[in-house]
C-alpha cells in the first residue's frame, strides 16, 4: 500500500470520528442558543472559558505537536518499552503542572476576568468570575487527554482520539437539556468541567490496549522529557495565533451592543466546521508520516506528503467557504434561531460568518504547512510568523471596528490568517528546497474556478426554493440548507473532474478506504 494510500485511509477514520463529534457539536451550541440565547449569560460564558480553552487548545495541540515526533522516533527504532517509560514520566510530570496551572487560574480569575473582558458590568463580571473558577480546572484533563492522543496517533491510532471530543460534547448536551432547565449558567460550566474529565478517561482503554505499561515515575531528565520540554514552549507561540485572535475579538467586542461576543463565538464555530471535520484529519493522519519521513532525512517524499496533503484541503475548503458565504443567513437560521437566539441575533452571526468564512482556505493551509515544520523540529519560524500575523490582526482590527463593527474583527482575522500563511508557505523553501508550486497553483485555480461557478447555482437554487417551493418556516429552511448543499457538492464535483482536479481522486480514497481499527 503506498504512503498516499495510507493516509487516506487514517484520515478516513478520523473524518467519521470527527463528523460525529462536529454534529454532537452543532447540537451542543443549539441547546445553548435554545436555553440561553445570546445574552448578558452566554456572553459570561463565553468569556469564562476564553482562558482555560485557551490554554487547553494551545497547550494540549502542543504536546501532541510535540509528543508525535519523539515517539515516532522511538517507535521506528522498535523501542516501543522505552516509548512507554517516557509517556509515563511525560504523564505524571503534566499532571503535576497542569494541576498548578488550574489553581493559579481559579486564583486569578478575577484579574484575568478584567483582561478579558474590560467592558462588562459589575454584575456580569461577578458572574463570569464564578465561571471561570468553576471551569479551570478542565485544564487538567484536557492535556492529559491530549498527551493520551499523541501517544495513540504516533501508533497510527485514530479513531478513539477523534471521537474524544465529541463524548465531551454529549456530556455537556445532557447538562444543558437535563439539568440546566431552570437557566442556571453554572451547572453548564459544571457540565462542561465533567465533560473534559470524559475527553481523557474515554482513550485510557485504547492506549490499554496497544499495550501501554504504566509506571509511577517522574524522570525529568528522560531524553524525551527534556525533547519536549524544549520543544513545547514554541510550539505554543506559533500554534496559539488563532486563539490570540479569539481572546483579541473578545476584547474589542466587549464594548459593544450585547450579543456581538456571542455572534462572533457562533460564527467563527460555524466557519471551523471543515476545519474540525476534514482540514483536521488530514493534518492528524498526515502528521506521523511527515514525522518519519523528516527522521530518515526523506525531504523529497516529505514534500510530496505535504503537497498532497494541502491539496487534498483545497478541494474541501475552497468550496465550503464559498458555500458558507451563500448560505450563512439560512444556515444560521436552520442551526440556531430558535428559543432565545432571535432575529437579530442571527442577523449578527450571520454578517460576521461572511467575513470569517474568507480565512477558511488560510487556516486550513496552516493546519497542514505547521505539521511540517513540527516534524522537521523548526518551531521558531511558525512563532516568527504567527507574532507577524497578531501584530496585522490588531492593526486591521482597529481601522475595521469604527466601521463595521464586530464584523470587522472577523474581516481582521481573515486577512491576518491568510498573511500568516504565505508567510509560512514561503519559509518551507530553506528546509525542502523547491516547492512544487505549479501543482498547488493549478489544484487552487481548479478549485477556485469551480468554486465560483458553484456559488452561482447555489445561489439561484436558494432563490428558486424561497420564491416557487411554497415552504415556510423550518421546512423552508431545510430545503434551502440541504438542497443547496447537495447541489453544491455535485456542481463542485463534476467542474472539478472536468478541470482534471487531481486531489478529488485522493478525496474519494480519503472517504471510502477507512480502516476504523489500527493494527495493534
Amino acid at each position: 500500500m503506498s504512503q498516499g494510500e495510507q493516509i487516506a485511509r487514517a484520515a478516513g477514520v478520523v473524518l467519521v470520528m470527527n463528523l460525529l463529534s462536529r454534529a454532537l457539536g452543532f447540537v451542543r451550541d443549539a441547546a445553548i442558543a435554545y436555553r440561553f440565547g445570546a445574552g448578558k449569560a452566554t456572553d459570561a460564558y463565553m468569556v469564562a472559558y476564553t482562558w482555560p480553552y485557551l490554554i487547553q487548545a494551545v497547550l494540549g495541540f502542543a504536546l501532541v505537536s510535540a509528543v508525535v515526533p519523539v515517539f515516532t522516533g522511538y517507535l521506528v527504532k522498535d523501542r516501543k518499552q522505552e516509548a512507554w517509560r517516557a509517556g509515563s514520566n511525560l504523564l505524571n510530570l503534566a499532571a503535576v503542572l497542569l494541576t498548578g496551572i488550574s489553581i493559579a487560574g481559579i486564583l486569578g480569575s478575577p484579574g484575568l476576568v478584567k483582561i478579558t473582558a474590560p467592558g462588562f458590568s459589575t454584575e456580569q463580571t461577578k458572574l463570569t468570575i464564578e465561571l471561570t473558577r468553576i471551569m479551570f480546572p478542565s485544564v487538567l484533563f484536557m492535556g492529559l487527554g491530549m498527551l493520551v492522543t499523541g501517544m495513540l496517533n504516533a501508533h497510527r491510532y485514530f479513531a478513539v482520539p477523534a471521537f474524544a471530543p465529541g463524548f465531551t460534547n454529549i456530556i455537556i448536551i445532557v447538562t444543558v437539556l437535563f439539568f440546566a432547565e431552570d437557566f442556571n449558567v453554572h451547572r453548564l460550566a459544571l457540565g462542561t468541567l465533567i465533560g473534559f474529565i470524559g475527553f481523557l478517561l474515554i482513550q485510557i482503554p485504547a492506549l490499554v490496549r496497544l499495550g501501554f505499561q504504566y509506571s509511577f515515575s517522574f524522570d525529568w531528565r528522560h531524553p524525551a522529557v527534556q525533547k519536549i520540554f524544549w520543544t513545547v514552549g514554541p510550539v505554543i507561540l506559533g500554534i496559539s495565533v488563532n486563539q490570540i485572535y479569539l481572546a483579541l475579538n473578545r476584547v474589542f467586542a466587549s464594548g459593544l451592543p450585547p450579543g456581538s461576543l456571542s455572534a462572533l463565538e457562533y460564527a467563527y464555530r460555524l466557519m471551523s466546521l471543515p476545519l474540525g471535520i476534514f482540514v483536521a484529519a488530514v493534518s492528524t493522519a498526515i502528521f506521523p508520516a511527515m514525522a518519519e519521513q523528516a527522521i530518515g532525512k526523506k525531504n523529497r517524499e516529505l514534500s510530496t506528503t505535504l503537497v498532497q496533503g494541502l491539496g487534498m484541503v483545497l478541494v474541501v475548503a475552497v468550496p465550503a467557504a464559498v458555500g458558507l458565504a451563500v448560505l450563512r443567513e439560512p444556515l444560521v437560521r436552520l442551526l440556531l434561531e430558535r428559543g432565545a437566539f432571535d432575529r437579530r441575533a442571527t442577523l449578527f452571526t450571520a454578517s460576521a460568518l461572511l467575513y470569517f468564512a474568507g480565512g477558511l482556505i488560510p487556516l486550513a493551509f496552516n493546519m497542514i504547512i505547521t505539521r511540517a515544520y513540527y516534524a522537521l523540529d523548526d518551531a521558531r519560524t511558525p512563532v516568527v510568523t504567527g507574532l507577524l500575523s497578531v501584530g496585522i490582526n490588531v492593526i486591521l482590527s482597529m481601522i475595521f471596528l469604527p466601521v463595521m463593527a464586530h464584523t470587522g474583527l472577523a474581516l481582521a482575522n481573515s486577512l491576518a490568517a491568510a498573511a500568516n500563511s504565505l508567510l509560512l508557505y514561503r519559509g518551507l523553501r530553506k528546509h525542502l528546497g523547491r516547492l512544487p508550486d505549479r501543482r498547488i497553483g493549478k489544484s487552487l485555480a481548479g478549485t477556485g474556478a469551480a468554486s465560483l461557478a458553484m456559488a452561482v447555482v447555489v445561489f439561484k437554487v436558494s432563490g428558486a426554493i424561497r420564491t416557487w417551493s411554497g415552504l415556510a418556516g423550518m421546512k423552508l429552511l431545510l430545503a434551502e440548507v440541504g438542497v443547496g448543499i447537495i447541489t453544491g457538492v455535485i456542481c463542485f464535483g463534476f467542474l472539478a473532474a472536468m478541470l482534471r482536479v487531481k486531489e478529488v481522486e485522493l478525496l474519494m480514497h480519503t472517504l471510502l478506504r477507512a480502516r476504523p481499527f489500527p493494527r495493534k
